[in-house]
């Protein structure tokens, strides 16, 4: 078999993939699940992936994703080469470049995506010091779980919440959250709203009768 042809079936089959991954990208299904490294059996022995920080970085980046990717680029790098007029050797070379560096660039670009995804999660001890309103009415001394609407992070989330009050918060009660009970649960106290001076209460003018 001819270079050529090991950069036509790279480019065509890889490309494929690699297309329909985008267009799977683009409606919102994913290929996370087909990850090499998830894929590893448990007896494999532990200095597989090697002592030196490059090997493990390296296995770090393979993933299907990335060599869908690697493949791709080898090929249509490699079928550039040649219609360049470029010796198997060297389109070779060139090939093996660009496929690892589309490669990175694509493990790169994964990871961003994921740590953009992990930045917008709300963390529940975000909400601690915050203050917000009950929505489901929460049972006095942490004898029930009710909920609360708080804003978090620029967004307004509902949690499960407890309170250490002696009466039941009602909804509408403004709180504030002071602890996290679990990871799903906080405690929040009821805000103390100042109370109104009550007017003076003015006595009615007895009128005098002209007799």
């Amino acid at each position: 078999m001819s270079l050529d042809l090991v950069f036509l079936g790279c480019a065509i089959v890889a490309g494929s993939v690699f297309v329909l991954q985008f267009l799977l990208a683009v409606v919102g299904v994913g290929m996370e699940g087909a990850d090499i490294t998830g894929d590893i059996p448990d007896d494999v022995p532990d200095d597989f992936t090697g002592d030196s920080h490059g090997s493990t970085a390296m296995f770090g980046v393979l993933s299907f994703k990335t060599l869908v990717s690697a493949f791709t680029f080898f090929g249509l790098t490699g079928l550039a080469c040649r219609a360049a007029d470029l010796n198997q050797p060297v389109s070779f070379t060139i090939a093996i470049i660009a496929g690892m560096a589309a490669m990175y660039f694509v493990h790169w670009i994964m990871q961003l995506l994921m740590k953009l995804a992990h930045d917008g999660t709300v963390h529940i001890h975000n909400a601690i010091g915050e203050n917000g309103t009950v929505y489901i009415p929460i049972p006095a001394s942490k004898s029930g779980v009710g909920k609360i609407q708080v804003r978090v992070q620029d967004q307004l989330v509902e949690f499960a919440a407890q309170t250490t009050a002696d009466e039941k918060l009602a909804t509408g009660t403004p709180i504030q959250v002071v602890d996290v009970v679990s990871p799903t649960i906080v405690l929040v106290v009821p805000l103390s709203t100042p109370m109104r001076a009550q007017p003076d209460s003015v006595e009615p003018e007895q009128t005098a009768h002209t007799h």
